[in-house]
């Protein structure tokens, strides 16, 4: 698949700084350099990609990607259009709440925006992509908590299914306050009734009132059900099944998960009445918050 041409040159002049002390950062040849000598350099690939992120931590997330079903994940991952084309039609879990693009209401034309752990895809080609692993549609390799974007840079953000999977989302939304701009945006969609998924590892799940607590620093402008209760059913039930005649095989108990979520899949379609039911919220599979920085 031909990679979407990425934002590099725009992001050298005038977002990027490095990701631990700030400073500016300049390129020189195929490394990035800030300009405060203790951080070093930074790799920049083939593709004209920097790495914005230490070599330690990088090497970590590669070893944690290859290992356990996350090996399959990111086996599949290389491939975008078949990952996600298994994930809507074989996960129980139905998405009908809004999408990371609908932030782009709120804001004006070319808006910059960045999608955190964006994983494989682009969902908005004007998105900048950010991730800890190096896919094809990922415009800078860098963590979560240790943004490389200068302060007051950006205009909004955007993460789906992502602070689930880090050690401190305080720190990361710490970080999304740093570098948005006065009134910038945040998208976020975030698991509440789902059952534990390791990418590489799951660590939180949040309420409607968590979400809040959580992005206090935000005016609420948007908030509802992501994935409802059907969905919630749905993939509890797939992994109920899995562990109770998996006769205590763990690994064995993971598959037929996956075989009892293809059966049950289709059945997600209901969860376009369910979602929408009165207190849907309180029994959902994934909640979304839309909020505007004070």
């Amino acid at each position: 698949m031909e990679r979407t041409p990425p934002y590099n040159q725009k992001l050298n002049i005038l977002l990027l700084c490095c990701p631990f002390c700030h400073e500016d950062i300049v390129k020189e040849g195929t490394v990035m350099r800030c300009k405060n000598s203790a951080h070093g350099s930074f790799l920049v690939d083939n593709d004209g990609r920097p790495h914005l992120i230490s070599a330690a931590t990088a090497a970590q997330f590669v070893e944690e990607h290859q290992s356990g079903i996350n090996r399959l994940k990111s086996f599949l991952k290389r491939y975008p259009r078949l990952y996600y084309a298994v994930w809507y039609v074989v996960c129980p879990v139905l998405l009908s709440g809004s999408r990371p693009q609908s932030v782009r209401r709120w804001l004006k034309d070319k808006a910059i925006v960045v999608d955190l752990g964006s994983g494989p895809r682009r969902s908005h080609s004007d998105f900048i992509t950010v991730d800890v692993f190096s896919f094809d549609e990922v415009d800078i390799v860098a963590e979560a908590n240790n943004l490389p974007f200068k302060d007051g840079s950006l205009d909004a953000v955007v993460n789906e299914s992502l602070l689930e999977h880090v050690q401190d989302p305080r720190a990361v939304v710490r970080e999304i306050v740093r570098v948005l701009k006065p009134s910038g945006m945040l998208y976020a969609s975030v698991p509440f009734l789902t059952p534990y998924h390791a990418s590489p590892d799951d660590f939180n799940r949040w309420t409607k009132s968590g979400l809040r607590k959580l992005f206090s620093e935000f005016e609420p402008v948007e908030e509802g059900v992501d994935a409802g209760p059907w969905s919630a059913f749905l993939v509890f039930l797939a992994y109920w099944l899995g562990v109770v005649f998996s006769f205590g095989s763990k690994s064995l108990a993971t598959k037929l998960a996956f075989v009892f979520m293809i059966i049950l899949g289709p059945l997600k379609i209901f969860d376009f009445l369910f979602s929408r039911l009165p207190g849907a919220d309180t029994v959902a599979a994934q909640l979304y918050f839309i909020g505007r920085k004070k």
